[in-house]
């Protein structure tokens, strides 16, 4: 097999990198995912030293994340006031840190694999084990997983069983069948066969039933409010005489959802106006649900929460329960605020709950989340066990015409499928979507346009095995695929120096 020199190595790493995210949503090329892995593979294998393997890994990572989160430089210039020079810095070193994960994954792999029987159910224990953590060191940043690239696919059957690390787990299998097993043809192609065919299988399983309500009528409302302009007192007039004049004319809807922050003032400064509004949705048995900013005042001073309101046929609140750093609170704030514009980013203060939030409404048994929070398997599994339906609602203004918000949808689809419960989506320029149980996409707004979508959403009740046993049996399987094969020599691993 041809052996490239090393910098051709870390080239083709960054090429491998690259091709993750174009699986994923919007361009949905998912065979990219298993050829990504397959080539990151060949390149660690013909690393030369712990150090190449590391480089390697670094380089996947700049090569991932380069392409995936590019929106990140798309959000300082367009919205943080940022220069296009230091906005570049700034998002290589996002994406360089995130990159550090890969180059330690790689390391891992490099030093370990020759005391390991089966070196690609290390590759796969290893790169899920990571992933995991990804989602919880620093608070954790749970973006452009692979699992993603098989919503469309076969592997979306194992999403209510094992969830989204578990479809990545097994795209990663599927990718180290063709190029990381040394067993005869014919055997990698039958296990590959019975990977896929069995996800085919499990996702005709009904897991969850529809409820014995009629379907909701359900109408989401897009203002499309410029971001320059949301947070401006003579913005929040005009916006809300939208909102409340579309929903006294869909007040046949069973569901009115109003976007994130679309009430863009402290609630209890703003409640009073409502009260005609809440009264006439009572009176026509309709729910309507908005995002706002809950200000609670303790003696300690005021904290302001990133909250959901819900009035009329039912009152509920809900707290955001997952923050975005330097959007919604500042790391290292004592250091950071007051450096640059994008440190200073309207409402960047605010606070987490004391306490773990439970259902929105309890008549229709509706499972709340905040933008950011959608990306969370397990909080978002937490709350659909005991609901008939997720809501999410974001403002994706923040990236303009960027790749985020069609992979913040992919994720709202595979919490359909992990729960088999309907999300509803509702942003403030898009995209805004009804989705069904089983992931599809029912109804869709135009982006970057003022639109109201109604559609039915079927209510859905009972647990899929991803509600009970959240991450864990994936954690099992990936400590279980590290374990397996480790040979007796292991100690030879760790003396310090020792030449690979």
């Amino acid at each position: 097999m041809l052996k490239l020199p090393q910098k051709a190595n870390v080239a083709a790493s960054v090429i491998a990198g690259a091709l993750a995210p174009l699986a994923l949503a919007p361009s949905n090329l998912w065979p990219l995912a298993p050829l990504s892995v397959a080539l990151f593979w060949y390149t660690l294998n013909h690393s030369n030293h712990t150090k190449h393997a590391i480089f390697n890994g670094l380089a996947y990572g700049l090569g991932y994340f380069g392409v995936g989160v590019s929106w990140v430089f798309v959000s300082m210039v367009d919205h943080g006031d940022t220069h296009w020079l230091l906005a570049t810095v700034l998002t290589f070193l996002f994406c360089g840190g995130l990159a550090l994960f890969y180059g330690f994954f790689a390391g891992l792999f490099y030093r370990f694999k020759q005391y390991h029987q089966y070196p690609s159910l290390l590759f796969a224990g290893l790169w899920v084990s990571l992933d995991l953590l990804r989602a919880w060191v620093l608070t954790g940043f749970p973006w452009l997983y692979l699992g993603y690239a098989g919503i469309d696919t076969f592997m979306a059957g194992y999403a209510p069983i094992l969830g989204v690390h578990g479809v990545t787990l097994l795209l990663l299998l599927s990718g180290l069948l063709v190029i990381g097993v040394k067993v005869k043809l014919h055997l990698r192609l039958a296990l590959l066969a019975g990977l896929w065919l069995s996800g085919y299988g499990l996702s005709t399983i009904s897991w969850t039933q529809p409820s014995q309500r009629t379907p909701l009528k359900v109408t989401l409302l897009q203002a499309n409010v410029p971001l320059a302009d949301k947070w401006l007192p003579q913005t929040l007039t005009p916006t809300l005489g939208y909102y409340f004049k579309q929903s006294y004319l869909h007040m046949d809807s069973d569901l009115i959802v109003w976007p994130e922050t679309a009430i863009a003032t402290y609630w209890d400064y703003i409640a009073p106006v409502f009260e005609p509004l809440s009264a006439l949705a009572k009176e026509n048995n309709t729910q309507i649900i908005s995002g706002t900013v809950i200000r609670k005042t303790p003696k300690t001073g005021a904290h302001y929460y990133n909250g959901l309101v819900a009035l009329g046929a039912e009152n509920g609140q809900y707290y955001k329960q997952r923050l975005v750093p330097f959007g919604e609170y500042m790391p290292l704030e004592s250091w950071l605020r007051g450096a640059i514009n994008f440190f200073d980013l309207p409402m960047s203060a605010f606070k987490l709950p004391l306490k773990k939030q439970g259902l929105l409404t309890q008549t229709i048994g509706i499972a709340g989340n905040i933008c950011y929070e959608i990306a969370y398997p397990q909080l978002v599994a937490q709350q659909a066990s005991a609901a008939q339906m997720i809501l999410t609602v974001s403002n994706d203004t923040w990236f303009e015409h960027s790749l985020a918000p069609w992979q913040h949808l992919q994720m709202a689809q595979m919490r359909a499928l992990e729960n088999r419960k309907p999300v509803v989506r509702a942003t403030n320029s898009g995209v805004s979507a009804l989705i069904d149980a089983s992931g599809e996409i029912t109804h869709i707004a135009p982006v970057y346009q003022r639109a109201e979508l109604t559609g039915l959403v079927t209510l859905m009740e009972g647990k899929t095995p991803y509600n009970t046993g959240l991450n864990w049996p994936v954690w099992l399987l990936s400590l279980g695929l590290i374990l397996c094969g480790l040979r007796r020599n292991l100690i030879g691993a760790f003396p310090i120096g020792l030449k690979t």
